[in-house]
């Protein structure tokens, strides 16, 4: 599978002055000392002006607009001075980018995602003690970046107080993510839940919310009392799994991420619904996200021409996210809590004996993109 990662051409942009420009049409040729070529669209470089005309000076923000232009601006003039671009325009303006400039703005351009790495078979999730995660810098920092990596960590020593999940996010300032049915979730063994979560019924891997088109990215699982016999946490790399099938069956993840399906989850007073492929890929054909949940998805038009062929793929996909050579199991401890990134990692649940003891969870829902934007504030990545 591929992941995102700075392109080549615009990572090591060179900081010092080029010794040479010229223009060929729509492009602007640079020239280093060390022989080094760099070719430039014109376009790029007026809609990246850096003059304070074309920059809010406050925020940084675009204030010039190529769509106020009736024809794309065209380069008049290209020249050097003391290691500067110049270049005049043909609707009158006029920019000037100095070395560091393009090592700066071709920075953002080159920033992706932190890098995932796909589960091994040995693998287990990275732990950390929850008081350390708040009140620490250098392992919040280090439980950010693990959790981003893997798609999954442990915190440890929660204790068992309810809402702790809640105040965990609130402490590390991570935002929650509501939904009409719970703020926080209480699962337990009662009978007039309206969730099987609620039965000591086996637990399928899956994501919560399928039944959203944009389901909560992130979900934490907070273990408060578990005293049952069975009941073991399972959790699977959604990633590692389609990975897989893209080796030898391309054709289903097309199929898998071409046909879409309806889920729905509703109770007394609340419903969600939606229909969307069960895989999601980028515009580079990238798989960003897995959507998956037997217990949730509805039925398909049994004339639909997709059909045999998304059976066909489902299948493959059950298969491999049931296989137990995908899936790790623990017991999830009281006071242990799961934080995953919900669009990658699938979890799950052994059946238990609802008679055997008390196990109570909870769980609430964050968005995985503020975990990422936290990390790079902490880190200097935001600059």
């Amino acid at each position: 599978m591929q992941v995102q990662t700075p392109s080549p051409t615009t990572a090591h942009w060179p900081s010092n002055a080029p010794t040479a420009a010229t223009q060929q049409g729509t492009r602007v040729e640079l020239v280093w000392p060390d022989g080094e070529t760099r070719s430039v669209n014109t376009t790029w470089l007026r809609d990246n002006c850096v003059c304070d005309a074309c920059r809010i000076t406050q925020t940084g923000e675009h204030r010039y607009f190529l769509g106020q232009h009736e024809q794309i601006p065209a380069a008049t003039a290209v020249s050097l001075d003391a290691g500067a671009l110049l270049i005049d325009w043909s609707d009158g303006h006029s920019s000037r980018f100095a070395p560091d400039d393009f090592a700066r703005i071709t920075y953002v351009a080159a920033r992706a995602h932190h890098p995932i790495k796909l589960w091994s078979d040995n693998f287990l999730p990275e732990r950390f003690e929850y008081a350390a995660v708040v009140n620490d810098h250098a392992t919040r920092e280090a439980f950010m970046a693990a959790t981003m990596r893997d798609g999954m960590s442990l915190i440890t020593e929660m204790g068992s107080e309810s809402g702790e999940c809640i105040r965990f996010l609130e402490k590390i300032g991570v935002p929650i993510r509501d939904t009409p049915f719970d703020r926080l979730h209480d699962v337990y063994f009662h009978a007039d839940g309206y969730n099987v979560a609620h039965t000591d019924e086996p637990l399928p891997p899956h994501n919560d919310f399928a039944s959203y088109h944009w389901p909560p990215s992130g979900q934490l699982l907070h273990m408060l009392v578990n005293e049952v016999e069975g009941g073991d946490w399972v959790n699977v790399d959604g990633f590692r799994v389609l990975h897989e099938i893209q080796q030898t069956e391309p054709e289903a993840i097309d199929v898998l991420a071409r046909v879409a399906v309806a889920f729905r989850e509703h109770s007394d007073t609340a419903e969600s619904w939606a229909r969307a492929p069960l895989v999601r890929r980028n515009s580079k054909g990238e798989i960003i996200g897995i959507r998956f949940s037997n217990q949730l998805m509805q039925p398909i038009d049994p004339c639909d021409p997709d059909l045999e062929a998304f059976y066909e793929a489902y299948h493959l996909l059950a298969r491999a996210v049931n296989d137990p050579a995908n899936q790790i199991q623990f017991r999830g401890h009281g006071g242990t809590m799961q934080v995953l990134h919900a669009h990658r990692i699938l979890h799950a649940r052994r059946g238990f004996d609802g008679s055997s003891g008390s196990r109570h969870l909870q769980d609430t829902y964050f968005e995985f993109d503020d975990v990422r934007s936290l990390h790079a504030l902490t880190t200097g990545e935001a600059r």
